[in-house]
């Protein structure tokens, strides 16, 4: 019952924040989009190894990348400290309620990217908070029923892995609003 109420209170606490954003919406690709921010779940070690060579692709597209990872756990890793353009936070930092408290955590959150991508795989109030709230212009993330945070969103199976999730969305944002080819005459 209790949880129910929190997570009641987040939600609301959202709607109140996106009721005062202005954000304005755009459909980026990765050639338009410059800026890129992820949002994974960093408690697998094996999830935080595609994020890394993920974000080593995004960086040789020229793309400036800043990735958020929530470890559903006490303590950060040691192996994950100390990357430039990674942040971490842990299930500690989090309020009564369910959202982040770490400063660096708020300045991700409030960051206008061109792109925002949840690559979460699991339903957590703490993906949706940062969803929820991010101006990001173009919101980026897999299907969640009521979800309306994104602005693009994969239906995924089950047991469908996170690395077949980021060949999915490579794929589609590599492949939409591609601006050579709105010139082509027909």
């Amino acid at each position: 019952m209790c949880r129910k109420i929190k997570r009641k209170i987040g939600y609301l606490n959202i709607l109140r924040i996106r009721r005062r954003q202005h954000r304005k919406r755009q459909v980026f690709n990765l050639k338009t989009g410059r800026t890129i921010g992820i949002v994974f779940d960093a408690t697998d070690p094996k999830d935080f190894d595609l994020i890394l060579e993920f974000h080593m692709n995004l960086l040789k597209k020229g793309r400036k990348v800043t990735i958020l990872g929530f470890v559903n756990a006490k303590e950060v890793p040691a192996h994950y400290l100390f990357r430039k353009n990674f942040i971490f936070f842990t299930k500690k930092m989090l309020n009564w309620y369910g959202r982040p408290q770490p400063e660096e955590v708020i300045k991700f959150i409030k960051y206008p990217f061109d792109i925002l991508i949840d690559l979460s795989l699991k339903d957590d109030f703490v993906f949706d908070y940062i969803r929820g709230v991010s101006p990001a212009r173009f919101k980026v993330s897999r299907y969640r029923e009521g979800d309306k945070y994104a602005d693009m969103m994969f239906s995924l199976e089950e047991n469908d892995t996170l690395e077949y999730f980021i060949k999915v969305v490579t794929s589609y944002l590599e492949t939409i609003n591609r601006p050579e080819l709105a010139d082509m005459n027909y």
